[in-house]
């Protein structure tokens, strides 16, 4: 009996401090997520646009620097401008396609009409799908290349935006509408579009694109005539573990090399999966805003000037539409802005820091949730020492209702995916403040446009020799 007793109780005391043994955990790491070691084929499409083609030369021999890989290759259809068009090596619309490293120029694969209008959007489909032909690939990326003219109506029933093909018609670009069409119509979902291309950084560009790529690069500035640095772009696709990360040093390293130009520029890369949470923001402000505007319109300053909430309103709202930044330098015979852009940020900050008293928090609000919203669309934004510090962001339209009307916004706003989307021109057709005076690039870096006379420009047969030089051919 006793023995049992002893035994039980040492048993008691074994379980006892098995119990109260630490219990060891095993920690396993997780898994890392696997490089990108995806292939692509980047395709450039564009033309010389009448003053361009020495640009155009340089870019397409910084493809042939860096030369096709087993990752990336590189692709093209282009045509120099009319000017051009009688020197052989010049002729027509050039298909390429960039083979291994070294080579001064590309003999073209084919050589197409060069009356084949490049702002047709079945031709910018035939192209796509001759290039995934050529050289499928996990990824595509379209590079549209030549003038850019943002979003404006210009008396058209469709808006102009990109490829402005001097050869067949200089002063009629490609719609954001058209554009959509040419590459929905390749069944092709793009990695990227990239617009190397001036005034192109618009919500009414970019929402357009929103089911046909996943990305869009682009800049709300001018775009200097050297454009992007395609070794540069190529080199990190081919070195790249993550996309972003290779298009965030791309974008830092190709505005590193616009600071010599002195000018306000940037250049931003857009998730265009993150853009419909900012344009339910916006189209909470575009209901805000139309509401504000009536009261502006309705304001009158002997009966209304003892509200001090309508008067500090109506005050804070001119001063954001005649102060909010202007991406462009060019305006009309009245002052109105020729290219009606302007930073959405920037006016809402505007808003925000005026007194509006029983308004503000209303302000506050929006300007908070479109500021987080912001932060998921934009991947990064660089921008050039002279507007580094402004808290810029993406162009949008701004006009008064006299604009809307006598230019004919009407039709060709509402057909766009961001009007639909947010009702933006809801507001802008009885908007009666006209954005006038607003800072510009070149009131940020203190210059003036120059009034003629300098050194002349060369003669077309001197850029002909010229060009010829660089790739060899005279």
């Amino acid at each position: 009996m006793k023995k049992l007793t002893l035994g039980f109780i040492l048993m008691c005391i074994v379980a006892t401090f098995a119990s109260c043994t630490k219990t060891e955990y095993v920690t396993i790491a997780p898994e890392e997520e696997a490089p990108d070691t995806s292939t692509y084929t980047i395709m450039l499409y564009g033309c010389g646009g009448g003053n361009l083609d020495s640009s155009m030369v340089m870019n397409i021999q910084e493809a042939l620097l860096e030369g096709a890989t087993d990752r990336v290759n590189f692709v093209g259809q282009v045509k120099f401008s009319k000017a051009y068009q009688e020197t052989e090596a010049l002729k027509g619309t050039q298909r390429f396609i960039v083979g291994e490293a070294g080579a001064q120029w590309y003999e073209p694969v084919e050589v197409l009409d060069p009356m084949l209008k490049l702002n047709d959007p079945a031709n910018l489909t035939a192209f796509i799908n001759w290039a995934k032909e050529q050289r499928p690939a996990d990824n595509y990326i379209l590079i549209l290349w030549n003038h850019g003219a943002g979003w404006l109506p210009f008396q058209d029933p469709t808006s102009r935006a990109v490829i402005f093909d001097d050869v067949v018609n200089a002063y009629v670009g490609m719609s954001i509408n058209e554009l959509v069409k040419g590459v929905k119509d390749s069944n092709t979902k793009f990695k990227m579009i990239y617009y190397d291309a001036c005034l192109m950084g618009m919500f009414e560009n970019i929402v357009g694109l929103g089911d046909c790529t996943e990305y869009t690069m682009c800049a709300s500035h001018i775009t200097p005539g050297m454009g992007g640095d395609y070794n540069s772009l190529m080199h990190h696709l081919n070195n790249s573990t993550n996309f972003e990360e290779a298009m965030k040093v791309y974008v830092n390293e190709t505005v590193e090399h616009w600071e010599q130009q002195g000018l306000a520029l940037d250049l931003m890369l857009v998730d265009n999966n993150q853009v419909d949470p900012l344009l339910a923001e916006i189209k909470v402000l575009s209901g805000y805003l139309k509401e504000v505007a009536e009261i502006v319109a309705s304001y009158n300053e002997e009966t209304d000037a003892t509200d001090l909430n309508k008067y500090y309103l109506c005050s804070a709202y001119q001063q954001a539409i005649c102060s909010c930044y202007h991406y462009d330098w060019n305006y009309m015979a009245d002052g109105r802005p020729e290219s009606p852009f302007f930073d959405l940020n920037h006016f809402i900050q505007i808003l925000l820091n005026s007194r509006t008293h029983d308004y503000s928090a209303k302000f506050v609000d929006i300007s908070s949730r479109i500021s987080r919203a912001f932060k998921n669309a934009i991947i990064c934004k660089q921008l050039t020492t002279p507007v580094k510090s402004m808290d810029l962001s993406m162009a949008v339209t701004i006009v008064d209702s006299y604009q809307w009307n006598i230019y004919g916004y009407e039709k060709p706003y509402n057909d766009l995916a961001f009007h639909q989307k947010t009702g933006w021109g809801d507001w802008l057709k009885i908007n009666t403040v006209a954005p006038i005076g607003n800072p510009d690039p070149l009131k940020v870096i203190g210059a003036t446009l120059p009034e003629g006379g300098g050194s002349s420009e060369p003669s077309v047969e001197q850029q002909i020799e010229y060009i010829l030089g660089l790739i060899g051919k005279n």
